[in-house]
């Protein structure tokens, strides 16, 4: 294959591989506007896939879906069930998990994937959260996880967060297992608030640049900033009126 075409195989795949929530197939459409010769579609359902799985996105599939265990002493798919309907099933949600088990049932892994995605709201959102339960000779049961949130608003910028979190292992009674997991799951979202809280008062306030003329810092005023663009949108849909 002549060098030219890898290369831009290469450069499509990371630039696939780095979409926001929802936008992988949006992404690919302005691909097929810029590179020549057209992407093979065997290398696309391939890259899509590998999108799927580093993503937990696969857990949507109608397969994912259908995956069940024949044995599962800990109650975790009935869990995992309650836990979907009580924390992922709001309105534009949408929402599944993966179980796995060892063959001995000694250790359980569980995929859980959730995203909103409204492109026309200029707004997106996925989280994922990968858990491992083990339990010994001794019942004694232990748990740990990784959760990875991605938002991305493209409404009067382009501006992306992703986070990642790693959940260290704990000894935990078997009717906890879920417990542990809304813990973890709300104190990460918590921190959050309390960070892009910050970052929208301190952290862009100290970004300030200093004006040229009057040598003073842009005045951070964000009730009158939030006033003087809400009056020229008013002004601009006054003109388109008339």
């Amino acid at each position: 294959m002549d060098t030219t075409i890898l290369d831009h195989l290469t450069i499509a795949r990371d630039l696939l591989l780095s979409s926001p929530p929802g936008q992988f197939e949006v992404i690919l459409q302005d691909l097929f506007q810029l590179i020549t010769p057209p992407l093979p579609n065997e290398w696309i359902d391939k890259v899509r896939t590998e999108f799927h799985s580093l993503t937990g996105r696969e857990a949507l599939s109608q397969l994912a879906t259908s995956a069940r265990m024949d044995d599962d002493p800990l109650g975790l798919q009935e869990g995992m069930k309650r836990h979907i309907e009580k924390y992922y099933s709001a309105r534009g949600v949408k929402s599944n998990y993966v179980m796995d088990t060892s063959s001995d049932n000694a250790k359980y892994s569980i995929l859980l994937y959730a995203e909103r995605i409204q492109l026309e709201k200029f707004h997106a959102g996925s989280w994922t959260a990968r858990y491992t339960i083990t339990e010994n000779e001794k019942n004694v049961v232990c748990i740990k996880g990784k959760a990875v949130l991605h938002a991305h608003s493209l409404e009067n910028g382009n501006v992306q967060v992703k986070t990642t979190v790693d959940f260290p292992s704990t000894e935990i009674s078997e009717n906890d297992i879920f417990q542990k997991i809304q813990n973890w799951e709300e104190s990460l979202m918590n921190s959050l608030g309390v960070a892009y809280n910050e970052i929208s008062t301190d952290a862009l306030k100290r970004f300030r640049r200093v004006m040229p003329v009057t040598r003073t810092r842009f005045d951070w005023n964000l009730l009158g900033h939030r006033g003087i663009r809400q009056l020229g949108a008013e002004v601009v849909q006054k003109e388109r009126g008339r």
